[in-house]
Order: C-alpha cells, then sequence, then structure tokens
C-alpha cells in the first residue's frame, strides 16, 4: 500500500508533503457529523505550491460507506437546506440562479455528478423540458429523495465512475460539492471526457481561503485555493466563462475548448510560497481560537455559541468545552432549531444569548459580519479570523 505521504500532489504532482494538523481528538465532517479518531486526523501541505491534502483521516477505512448510508444531515427531508448568508439566500438556490444565468440550448443532455436530493435537476428541467438529465449518487437516501422531487430525471445509485457513461456525450456536466472529497485530478479529467468539445462543465467548491474550517473536517480530502483550482482547469481545456465566489461554496462555469493558455498554471508557479504562508496563518488563528476557549473553560466562564455549525464543532471538539458552561447554541436557520447540538438544542437568538462572559461566532468567514451585526456591541466575542496575506485578523 502506498504511504500517504508518497502520494503525488493533486496540483503539481510532486510528493513533499508538510504535516501542518496532526488531530488525535475527535474530527468533524462536512456535515456535522463526529467521528473519533480511531487514527489521527493528517492534513499535509504540499511543499511545492501549497495544495493540502489528507493524508490519513479515520474514514479512511469506510468513506465509502459512510458516503452510501449517512454522509449528509440535509438527507432529513426534502426541504432542508443550509444558508449562504454572503448571498442572501440558500445554497441551492444560490447554486441554481448562477448556473442558469448561462443560456442553453433547447434541447440537450446534462449529468449531475453527486446529484444529491436533487434540487439542481427540478431547477433546470423547470427551465429546460426538453433535456435528458441524469443525476449519480451513492447516497441513497439522497436518490430517494431525488426521484420524489424530480421524476422526469433519471437517477443513478451508484458511485461515479466515468467509464460507466458515454464519453463526449453531453452538453453539461455537473459537479457540485462534490471535488474535495474524492481525488480531485481524477474526477477532472473524467468530467471533461463526458463533455461534448464546447459544452459547459458548473462546478461548485469549497476553497481553502474561504473555508478555513476545511483543515478539520475528516471527509473533505484536497484543499483548494483558487489559484491551484483554475491552474487544473486549465490543464484540463476548461475555459472560464464566470465565476461566483460568495460564501463557502464558490461556484464557476467553464467551456470545454480544443487548446487553452495557462496563465493560472504560470501565475501557480509564482504564488506557492505566499500560499504555503496562508495555509500556515490559517493553522495558526485556529490554535489561538483553541487557546483562547480554553481559557474560558478553565475559568469557568460561560460562554454562547452563535451557530450550530461545523465551525463551532470544531471548536468544542477542540476544546472539550463542557455544555454546562454552555448558556445556549443560537442558530438563524430554521432547519437547524430544534435540533440537538452539542448535548444542548438549537434555538433561534434572543436576549439570554447576550447574558455570557462571550459570544463564539461558529461561522465561516463570510458569515460573520451578518453575526456581529445581529449581536451589536457585545464583547467579547470569539471567532475565527480570516488571514489575509500573513497576517490573521483576530478579536
Amino acid at each position: 500500500m502506498l504511504n500517504p505521504q508518497h502520494r503525488p500532489c493533486e496540483i503539481c504532482g510532486r510528493s513533499d508533503w508538510e504535516i501542518v494538523v496532526k488531530n488525535t481528538l475527535a474530527s468533524v465532517c462536512s456535515d456535522r457529523e463526529i467521528v473519533d479518531n480511531g487514527v489521527p486526523l493528517v492534513k499535509g501541505m504540499c511543499r511545492n505550491c501549497g495544495f493540502v491534502y489528507t493524508l490519513q483521516s479515520p474514514l479512511d477505512e469506510r468513506l465509502d460507506s459512510y458516503y452510501q448510508a449517512s454522509y449528509s444531515s440535509k438527507t432529513q427531508n426534502s426541504a432542508y437546506d443550509y444558508i449562504n448568508y454572503a448571498a442572501g439566500d440558500s445554497f441551492s438556490r444560490t447554486l441554481n440562479q448562477f448556473v442558469l444565468s448561462h443560456e442553453y440550448p433547447a434541447t440537450g443532455r446534462m449529468i449531475d455528478i453527486g446529484c444529491g436530493k436533487g434540487f439542481f435537476e427540478e431547477a433546470f428541467l423547470a427551465e429546460y423540458p426538453n433535456w435528458r438529465v441524469e443525476g449519480v449518487d451513492p447516497n441513497v437516501r439522497s436518490i430517494d429523495l431525488a426521484r420524489e422531487k424530480t421524476p422526469d430525471a433519471v437517477f443513478h445509485l451508484k458511485k461515479f465512475r466515468g467509464a460507466d457513461f458515454e464519453s463526449g456525450a453531453y452538453d453539461l456536466v455537473c459537479m457540485h460539492t462534490v471535488l474535495n472529497r474524492v481525488p480531485t485530478r481524477v474526477f477532472v479529467r473524467e468530467g471533461v471526457d463526458l463533455l461534448k468539445t464546447g459544452g459547459i462543465m458548473s462546478i461548485e467548491i469549497v476553497l481553502l481561503h474561504q473555508a478555513p474550517f476545511e483543515l478539520y473536517f475528516a471527509d473533505h480530502h484536497s484543499l483548494l485555493f483558487e489559484e491551484h483550482f483554475l491552474a487544473l482547469a486549465e490543464e484540463h481545456h476548461l475555459e472560464l466563462i464566470r465565476k461566483d465566489l460568495q460564501g463557502s461554496l464558490s461556484r464557476f462555469l467553464f467551456r470545454k475548448v480544443d487548446s487553452i493558455g495557462s496563465p493560472h498554471q504560470e501565475h501557480l508557479g509564482r504564488s506557492g510560497e505566499a500560499m504555503k504562508r496562508r495555509v500556515k496563518d490559517m493553522v495558526a488563528a485556529w490554535d489561538y481560537v483553541f487557546e483562547r476557549v480554553n481559557r474560558c473553560k478553565a475559568q469557568g466562564q460561560r460562554l454562547s455559541f452563535y451557530g450550530a455549525g461545523t465551525t463551532s464543532l470544531i471548536i468544542l471538539t477542540q476544546t472539550g468545552f463542557p455544555k454546562e458552561q454552555i448558556i445556549g447554541v443560537f442558530e438563524n436557520n430554521r432547519h437547524k432549531i430544534g435540533e440537538e447540538f452539542w448535548g444542548l438544542t438549537v434555538r433561534e437568538p434572543d436576549g439570554s444569548m447576550r447574558q455570557s462572559d462571550g459570544i463564539v461566532l461558529g461561522a465561516g468567514p463570510d458569515a460573520i459580519p451578518f453575526m456581529r451585526e445581529r449581536i451589536g456591541a457585545f464583547e467579547p466575542v470569539i471567532y475565527y479570523g480570516m488571514p489575509i496575506g500573513t497576517e490573521a485578523i483576530l478579536t
């Protein structure tokens, strides 16, 4: 078996990794599951280009079964979704509006790799009813919900393999929230192979500079900056049409072309050192937040947690902050109200949140301004500050 530290980088192909995170405590998955670490979660950074990869995860021996069974809390019901605070809408509607802002022919063929519950298929067929629409996903519950939501589409319950589908047959290939979970290079190559020349590829991906919580995810393996992603796209003859970077998920539309220049590949070689510094800043920023919450824990202070998401869970699992010292867990997303989180019931923000010794803002960088506005002049506030350049902005 290949030593994970000997695996080639998904972007530049080198096999020289620097360990940036080695977490022996419980790990968090992208949809708020907590996984006990039978083995440490290890994140390595490519010493050449700054790409970050999960070299070891407690899910390694059961990742396929994890995705097949219960990887997403959003499968609780057909409507459950998360909020894109930067766009002021749900993530599914933000994605649908972005992809459908492009004009497509009246007929065509589309495949959505990692289709989930079929939100996108439903929206696309409403606009283009004469298209042949397919979705593929390994999760049983997701496919059941997708078939119920969009009966006019064809859904495949399976793990995606490009060889299972017709090469060069599709006018639109979608990979939404997939590429962080898989060997990125392989999936991009196989997705592009399904496209006709001139066809469109729609990709929604988590970029590391917008989602630093990825450094503690057990189920996200490929952690990229925008520079990495665009260089990889160029390598596979994908010409950028438009992009939308609002929120912790970024959206891109590409066109498959016969040949393309390589400005991002050239830029990548010059920006590797800057990206490596940014990764180290992110790790240092996490350490700062953990240290500050641990100090509150040791002093017996009571905290409120605003945001029932992965950022709060990362802070809680890495500090073991006791629920007896938590005033409450608060959330604006109506789908999360009433759920159990760290042994407490999630509720809407109210006056009790401000009765604590401090408020922890558990969210990605784009949601922090919204939360700061909601809590007003209250201090102290603890949150993960977004590194800009080589500086970590921290309260």
